[in-house]
């Protein structure tokens, strides 16, 4: 009996922690925006084609999920039933599920999908495009909550390497959940922000553990059909090898390095010459770097999610595992740097793969490294 209870009780926390920072989304995010940017996108129509346009495998991803759903799940368990007991078309019931009044397009409030009427094809009901909405509103919220699931047992594979204690590995992970559950600003579920994080963990995990590289070659590829920041994975799988062989060249992994890194130049340009090239739009700059560093939102949206964490991880950078200290330094400054000149970084979810491959885990390597040596009064 004991056994059972303590085996719930983990299923409980995993479950809370992957779906609460989806519920936070559906409490203060844009399903509508999610919604209309998901249509426009299987339409060709990107909102800010450079870089989305080239971004296709989330949207790939949540509408082949949309399709299984659609032939599997609804015909079980259809949304109309579901909509009824609801009544959606209370605006009190809907809100449960987008708060709809904080997306607007061309400065006209966007308050049900009927909006969307005029853009389907000619036919279709407001009731059916309102149904639609809610399947792919269901599809939303599962597909999230699967990746949220994954994002916790890859960074726990991650943190036991470095971290023996579990007790200290489970506070990693509700340090990381808490990043992801206040990192987002009034916007839609950004799924390739977080499938690029689990990709990134799951491809440390490989690096480090010295599991074989071909397995790379999916992620890197994945990784670049979802998000060019993937192009860093094969700078850290030679920068981490490099390292770990005493600062030697190694030239087998040198050469898998290359191959990585080919792949991932060849699909970032591949992308560009089959949809066409599209200039980023955004002004950059150093302006921007001024921007990011004193504009108040980025500021505390940056702080929500990863607390003092930077400050800690520099202090403790200099004694922490080599390999820690690998990844610290060859990702940290690199990311920061493109991020901060390219754009205001309004939205603090952008620095949940720092946070989550270098800050948090060299922060949680001294605390225990420190009491584990003796220094248990915790004295700085």
């Amino acid at each position: 009996m004991k056994f059972f209870v303590k085996r719930a009780l983990w299923v409980a926390m995993f479950f809370l922690m992957a779906t609460m920072p989806v519920v936070r989304s559906i409490d203060t995010g844009l399903g509508l925006h999610q919604y209309a940017s998901h249509k426009a996108a299987l339409a060709g129509d990107f909102w800010f084609p450079n870089p989305w346009k080239y971004r296709i495998f989330s949207t790939w991803m949540v509408e082949q999920s949309y399709q299984v759903y659609l032939r599997t799940v609804d015909k079980v368990i259809p949304i109309d039933g579901i909509m009824k007991v609801l009544d959606v078309n209370s605006s009190k019931h809907f809100a449960v599920t987008a708060d709809l009044k904080r997306f607007s397009e061309n400065g006209q409030a966007i308050t049900t999908p009927e909006y969307f009427v005029q853009k389907e094809s000619a036919g279709r009901s407001s009731w059916e495009v309102t149904k639609e909405f809610h399947r792919y509103f269901v599809v939303f919220i599962l597909v999230r909550s699967l990746i949220g699931l994954l994002i916790l047992a890859a960074a726990f594979c991650f943190f036991r390497i470095f971290i023996s204690n579990q007790w200290m590995v489970l506070l990693g992970l509700v340090f990381l959940d808490n990043g992801m559950n206040n990192a987002f600003r009034d916007t839609a579920f950004g799924f390739d922000t977080y499938v690029d994080l689990l990709l990134f963990l799951t491809a440390i995990v490989i690096i480090i553990k010295r599991y074989a590289p071909a397995f790379l070659i999916p992620i890197v590829a994945i990784g670049m059909l979802n998000r060019e920041t993937a192009i860093l994975i094969p700078m850290l799988y030679l920068i981490i090898n490099f390292v770990r062989n005493g600062n030697r060249p190694n030239i087998p992994m040198t050469l898998w390095a290359g191959g990585l890194g080919v792949l991932a130049v060849g699909i970032f340009f591949g992308l560009r010459e089959y949809f066409g090239y599209e200039p980023y739009i955004v002004p950059s700059g150093w302006f921007r770097v001024v921007e990011n560093f004193t504009n108040y939102s980025v500021i505390s949206g940056e702080f929500a999610i990863m607390l003092i964490f930077p400050f800690l991880s520099i202090m403790f950078l200099k004694r922490t595992d080599i390999i820690l200290r690998t990844i610290w330094l060859a990702l940290i400054p690199i990311w920061f740097a493109v991020h901060y000149w390219s754009f205001a970084v309004l939205e603090s979810r952008y620095f949940l793969v720092p946070f989550s491959l270098a800050m948090l885990p060299v922060v949680l390597y001294e605390i225990e490294k420190s009491y584990l040596n003796g220094q248990r009064s915790g004295n700085i």
